[in-house]
């Protein structure tokens, strides 16, 4: 009793440290939501003067670009994360579950081991031509593939330790019922794994909104980037217009801000389920 009573006694240090390391992490994100909400006079001016000021956020929707930029961003999270979630959890079952032979399995895993390995930069050219050559240069939907090569490893080994912490009882009682192994998958095991799938998604979609390389390279700007381009190209030669930097990032902050806090019951019970073999 007296050890588990040690053991639950707070420690100063620690406490401090980790007062240390949050306001390490807020004050930059408080700070940039400060100058969001400032004009660039305001900003470069030796003054302490704080006027509360709305028109950075008007300047970013004046043109109607970052919303381009926006729903690009969206729609490049939502066909990443289904397509991962998709051939993730199948392929993850697979592994899992159906004992593929090993001159199918060794391949793959050494793939999904050595592209996380690869620079991305070293990429660039191959896919430029491969999505030239199919048309789809400069589209969502080639980034959407793109990120799906990048995040697709991830996805499926993710999946698989999940599936593997299922027992094989439940899979076998399903096909003694007279399921196939398509219905087993989908009525009895897929379920039981949805705080995993959820984990999956919500990583994969952080992943995708955040990717930047891809988007520059592969696209040309303007209306067709994503809106990490978008928020970069504030970033003037000559000039740098603080106040609409600040707004366009803490806009699009937000979206993975909300869906880390609505989905973060689902991470944690998904990252559990992945990790004790039941």
């Amino acid at each position: 009793m007296s050890g588990n009573t040690s053991t639950r006694r707070s420690n100063p240090a620690v406490e401090i440290a980790l007062v240390i390391i949050m306001l390490i992490v807020i004050i930059p994100i408080l700070w940039a939501l400060l100058l969001a909400f400032l004009p660039n006079r305001a900003i470069t001016s030796r003054s302490w003067d704080f006027p509360f000021w709305m028109g950075n956020f008007r300047a970013i929707f004046a043109d109607g670009a970052f919303t381009a930029q926006l729903i690009n961003s969206a729609g490049l999270v939502i066909g990443t994360v289904v397509l991962c979630l998709v051939i993730g959890a199948l392929s993850g079952y697979a592994l899992a579950k159906l004992s593929p032979p090993r001159w199918l399995t060794l391949p793959a895993l050494v793939l999904a081991g050595i592209i996380p390995l690869i620079p991305p930069a070293t990429l660039v050219p191959g896919l430029y031509v491969l999505l030239n050559n199919i048309g789809l240069l400069g589209t969502v939907p080639g980034l959407i593939i793109v990120n799906t090569l990048f995040n697709l490893p991830f996805a499926v080994l993710l999946m698989s330790s999940y599936f593997a912490a299922l027992p094989d009882e439940l899979r076998e009682s399903a096909l003694m019922d007279g399921a196939h192994e398509l219905r087993a998958f989908w009525l009895v095991m897929l379920p039981l794994v949805r705080p995993g799938l959820a984990a999956t998604g919500v990583f994969v979609g952080i992943m995708a909104w955040n990717e930047f390389l891809m988007g520059l390279t592969l696209t040309s700007g303007g209306v067709t980037a994503p809106v990490t381009v978008g928020i970069a190209g504030f970033l003037q030669q000559y000039a740098v217009t603080w106040g609409e930097l600040a707004a366009a990032g803490s806009v699009a902050a937000v979206p993975m801000i909300l869906l880390a806090i609505f989905a973060n019951r689902q991470i944690v019970s998904g990252l559990t389920a992945g990790a004790v073999k039941g």
